[in-house]
């Protein structure tokens, strides 16, 4: 499979943490189950080591995944490498994602600590991925630094709250928004388009929730169950049937 420059165009079911309902999370396992079960886009988590590489891991630490109560920013690659999350296998390194999914499926490259904006934008470059990936962050001065290292990789800004940042995003050249599900309404999405902003949501797990904001008109879905994808393709099929 090869991907094509239509995704950010179309609308997208994207894998959270590779689906973290089918596989561990964040894991080359849980990337090529998302691949398998045809994601349109895989969403994952970049933290900085103690030596200050990129790995891919949401928690700040390896207490719910592994059981041992360190940093990652405490630990060097080498020592991060010796830990196997969920006891299954061990903690990729934003290259080792890149070289597995490069050129298969759009990227949606969350930065959870400051410092890695110039690893990040070389690495994006050095595998040729600028076309196939959308850095998001919650840190908004992250995102500013890449867009600055390299004008053509494409932002997002993430947000948690009712105060969408609709004005920041355009202001700094983003692509999209990422606002969490129960934040957004049909209004916020109509300025969002008007704005020329996409606007994708997370994390929805459920038919009636996904349908909701479709209907609202978002751009993307952020799931843990990739079978959402099929569920809704046969509602929406039933409703138009139904519509007949």
């Amino acid at each position: 499979m090869v991907i094509k420059m239509e995704w950010k165009n179309s609308f997208l079911f994207i894998a959270h943490r590779g689906g973290a309902m089918h596989a561990p999370e964040n894991t080359i396992t849980a990337f090529r189950k998302a691949l398998e079960m045809g994601a349109d886009a895989i969403e994952f988590d970049v933290r900085k080591t103690r030596d200050k590489l990129p790995v891919v891991i949401h928690d700040e630490d390896l207490r719910r995944v592994a059981g041992v109560n360190k940093g990652i920013s405490e630990m060097l690659l080498s020592e991060l490498k010796k830990v196997k999350v969920f006891n299954v296998e061990t903690i990729p390194t934003l290259e080792e994602v890149l070289q597995e999914l490069g050129g298969k499926i759009a990227m949606f490259i969350e930065i959870k600590d400051e410092g890695l904006e110039e690893i990040v934008t070389d690495l994006i470059k050095q595998y040729n991925v600028v076309d196939h990936c959308l850095v998001i962050s919650f840190n908004y001065n992250s995102l500013i630094k890449i867009k600055n290292l390299y004008n053509k990789i494409e932002i997002g800004l993430l947000s948690n709250t009712y105060n969408i940042p609709i004005n920041v995003a355009t202001k700094h050249n983003a692509m999209a928004i990422l606002p969490r599900y129960t934040t957004i309404t049909p209004q916020v999405i109509k300025e969002a388009h008007a704005k020329k902003l996409k606007v994708y949501t997370w994390t929805i797990n459920d038919v009636a929730q996904a349908l909701k904001v479709i209907n609202y008109g978002i751009d993307g879905i952020a799931t843990d169950n990739l079978a959402l994808k099929n569920m809704i393709s046969k509602q929406l099929t039933l409703a138009k049937f139904f519509k007949r």
